[in-house]
């Protein structure tokens, strides 16, 4: 309701980092080295859960692996995967290197807004936001006892890795905000749906 309400501030965000029609951070080692280990994470992950998924185990302790493993694997597949590359399509925005005020020919639209201003790849929501909130899926394999502590950790770091897009200019602060929340809504649902809150 907040980019609804006030659309003007996904661009007073972005000319925070931006030095003309230039986002003056988007070469900083630093954070391109953030978004590149955030590319391999699900390259990681994915394949471990997948790995886990096909050993079938008996044992009732080793069922539940199988099925946290199904809950980050779907996490990933639903969440970073399918419904941010559906709506991606469906909303087709422009992406702020792209819009006239930062240097580019595409007009800026607000978030939830239809615009057809990309064919592919368009900004609207944040892949990576996604991939970085889906992450947060491993924290099913924490222990109750230490969970909290471990998100405690994992949360800020995923948030920071999310806001990244931002500072290098290719995304606006609600497309990151609502790929991250899109996929932490879809998670807690998923975590309910597949019983793994009970005794938690």
């Amino acid at each position: 309701m907040v980019f609804v309400m006030f659309p003007q501030t996904d661009m007073r965000v972005s000319r925070f980092f931006i030095f003309g029609t230039h986002f003056y951070l988007s070469d900083n080692p630093l954070l391109l080295l953030i978004r590149d280990a955030n590319r391999v994470l699900p390259c990681i992950v994915v394949p471990m859960m997948v790995v886990l998924m096909m050993a079938r185990p008996l044992k009732r302790s080793a069922r539940l692996m199988t099925r946290q493993a199904l809950f980050v694997l779907l996490s990933y597949v639903l969440g970073s995967a399918i419904m941010v590359h559906l709506f991606k399509d469906f909303f087709a925005r422009a992406r702020p290197q792209d819009v006239i005020e930062f240097g580019g020919t595409m007009e800026f639209t607000p978030a939830w807004q239809v615009a057809s201003m990309c064919e592919r790849n368009c900004s609207f929501p944040s892949g990576e936001a996604a991939s970085a909130a889906a992450f947060l899926s491993v924290l099913v394999f924490v222990p109750n006892a230490y969970r909290k502590y471990v998100a405690a950790l994992l949360v800020p770091l995923s948030m920071i890795v999310a806001l990244n897009r931002v500072v290098l200019g290719a995304h606006f602060l609600s497309d990151v905000v609502l790929g991250w929340s899109l996929v932490c809504s879809l998670m807690l649902w998923l975590y309910a749906k597949m019983g793994l809150n009970i005794g938690a």
